[in-house]
């Protein structure tokens, strides 16, 4: 399963680095690891031409959990485009946060800090905290 989990995070770290290269942002993606081992995409579409990102995200979730609950996948991802706060003194700063989940309810979030300078992406290594993300 360690194998499966890597393989996605890093999957999503890959796409969200091309995002942030072609565009400085990004609308919330997925990407999942189906029960043959081969790593997918999960995007939602919205109609309009700037969506809010809370109704993509809902979409991803739900898509992911109905893969991980009937066996379709075994693990799935979610990046965020979001901003950290590491404390009162200091100003928040660019991240991907990447919520994972097994489809046995393992779940972590990780998170990435990154700044654009010259044309370039400069990340900071992944660190992680409780998953936020459940089968429920």
């Amino acid at each position: 399963m360690e194998q499966a989990i890597e393989a996605v995070k890093n999957m999503v770290v890959q796409q969200a680095k091309h995002f942030l290269t072609e565009a400085g942002e990004f609308y919330p993606f997925g990407a999942v690891q189906k029960a043959d081992g081969t790593l997918v995409p999960v995007v939602a579409g919205a109609a309009e031409d700037l969506p809010e990102s809370q109704p993509l995200l809902e979409l991803l979730e739900q898509s992911i959990r109905h893969q991980l609950t009937t066996g379709v996948s075994n693990v799935g991802a979610i990046g965020l485009d979001v901003r950290l706060r590491f404390s009162l003194d200091t100003p928040a700063t660019d991240a991907l946060q990447i919520r994972l989940l097994t489809a046995e309810g393992y779940s972590v979030d990780y998170f990435m800090t990154y700044r654009l300078a010259e044309d370039r992406l400069i990340c900071d290594p992944l660190f992680e905290e409780t998953g936020t993300f459940t089968l429920d």
